[in-house]
Formats: structure tokens, C-alpha cells, sequence
């Protein structure tokens, strides 16, 4: 087996885990989120002007860092993830 197709094998595992995934971001959201923010329709506290899923994903980082939620950077990616495709409907 090459080199490159080794480093491929190697790599795999990462890149699976960085797919976000909306169904886990839909979990952590209805945990912790969806008492302040609603769960059938987002209710945001002034964050009606965010306008990108960069802005999003400080916001939703922000977030719980102020609740000590412990997300790690998958948590806050598939929340993201979530929130755009439920909420938001932001452009990539």
C-alpha cells in the first residue's frame, strides 16, 4: 500500500468526525438551547441580524461558553449545522 493511500486511512477517522451532523445538533439544541430560544420556532434575543454561519457559530460558541455547556467544536458545528437548516436558511 502507498504512502498516500495510508495517509488516507490515517486521515479517515477525522474527516468522518468533522461532517456536522443535525440530528446531534438537534439534541444538544433541545437540551440545552430550546428553554431561552423556543423549540418550535427560534426565538432569538437580538439575533435576528445575524446575517452568515460565521456570525452563528460565534454566537452559538459564545453561548455556551456563557452557560458552561463544555460543547466541544463538533457540538457547536452540528448545532450550527441545525439552527441553519431549521432556523436560519443562512447562505454558505
Amino acid at each position: 500500500m502507498g504512502t498516500n493511500k495510508l495517509l488516507l486511512f490515517a486521515l479517515l477517522p477525522i474527516c468522518a468526525w468533522a461532517v456536522p451532523n443535525a440530528n446531534d445538533g438537534k439534541l444538544l439544541y433541545e437540551e440545552s438551547c430550546a428553554k431561552c430560544h423556543g423549540i418550535s420556532s427560534y426565538q432569538g434575543l437580538g439575533m435576528d441580524e445575524i446575517t452568515n454561519l460565521i456570525e452563528l457559530a460565534h454566537w452559538t460558541d459564545t453561548c455556551s461558553k456563557h452557560f458552561r455547556l463544555d460543547w466541544n467544536d463538533q457540538d457547536i458545528e452540528d448545532t450550527v449545522h441545525y439552527l441553519n437548516r431549521e432556523f436560519f436558511r443562512l447562505d454558505r
